[in-house]
Parts: structure tokens; C-alpha cells; sequence
């Protein structure tokens, strides 16, 4: 079942199930906006968050960059998040509405290749990728620009 925070529209609400709901679900949540300013939210996540699958540290800077990212560099209006365990990894996937702008994915690859200073010239700010990518197995990015996904090993 999905988590709520704030008020989405039944539109927005039902594109979030549409991307988002699979049967092998072991976390899930939709936000609006005002919830993705709210500090208190990633405490809210990490309470309810299934325990001893990643290092709730980790969690706690993955969620509070991607969620930034959203807001600041993606103008998201509305953020899907959804965790599932595949194998030995967990996957952490944000949907947002409307979709990153493209120099995310450029930013992206600059982090991949380890060009930092170029990442920050791209998008003022830019070290969350370089971050990111520390934490986590693999990141990507829909074609679409409208889904942002983390593999990261599974603790157990």
C-alpha cells in the first residue's frame, strides 16, 4: 500500500500506481510537494522503512539528495518512491511529475567519469551524483527523464 504525504490529485496519484505498483513491493510512498519541503518526511520514511536491508544511514542521504534533486534541479511537483529486493541488491526508485530536466542525465555521466568541477559548471550544486555514487551499486535514468533508479547492496 502506498504511503501518502501531502495531498495528490487522484490524477497524479493514479500515474504514481501506473509507474510505480508491482507485487514485489517492499516499500512504497507518493509525495506532493509541500511534503518533499517538509524536513520532518525522510524521518517519517526511515520509521516506517523494512529494517536491516540497507544501512539506515545510507538511506537517510540517499532520500534527502534525491529528494533535493527532485525539488531544486527537477521542479518536481509530485515523487513516487518505491524500494523492491531484486537478488542481492535493493532498488530504490523515484517517478517524478513532471520529468528531470535532461542536463540530469548529463550531469549524470560527467559523476560516471569522475568530473567533478564539470558536474557543479552543469547544474549549480551538482556534487549529488559524485555522492550518490559512493552509496550506491548502480544509478539510472529512464529514457523519459521521468524515473531515477539506485541499486544498492543488500546488508543481509
Amino acid at each position: 500500500m502506498t504511503k501518502m504525504f501531502g495531498f495528490l490529485s487522484t490524477a497524479h496519484a493514479q500515474k504514481i500506481d501506473d509507474a510505480m505498483s508491482r507485487s514485489d513491493i517492499l516499500y512504497q510512498a507518493a509525495f506532493d510537494r509541500q511534503a518533499l519541503w517538509d524536513p520532518t518526511t525522510i524521518d517519517k520514511i526511515l520509521g516506517s522503512f523494512p529494517k536491516g536491508f540497507i544501512d539506515e544511514s545510507d538511506l537517510f542521504l540517499i532520500l534527502a539528495e534525491c529528494i533535493a534533486n527532485a525539488v531544486l534541479h527537477g521542479q518536481a511537483e509530485v515523487l513516487g518512491f518505491h524500494a523492491r529486493q531484486r537478488a542481492g541488491v535493493i532498488l530504490l526508485s523515484f517517478y517524478q511529475i513532471p520529468s528531470m530536466q535532461g542536463r540530469v542525465g548529463v550531469v549524470l555521466s560527467l559523476a560516471r567519469s569522475g568530473q567533478i568541477k564539470e558536474c557543479t559548471t552543469e547544474l549549480p550544486g551538482g556534487l549529488g551524483f559524485p555522492i550518490l555514487l559512493r552509496l550506491v551499486h548502480r544509478i539510472t535514468i529512464s529514457n523519459d527523464y521521468s524515473k531515477l533508479q539506485l541499486w544498492v547492496r543488500v546488508n543481509k
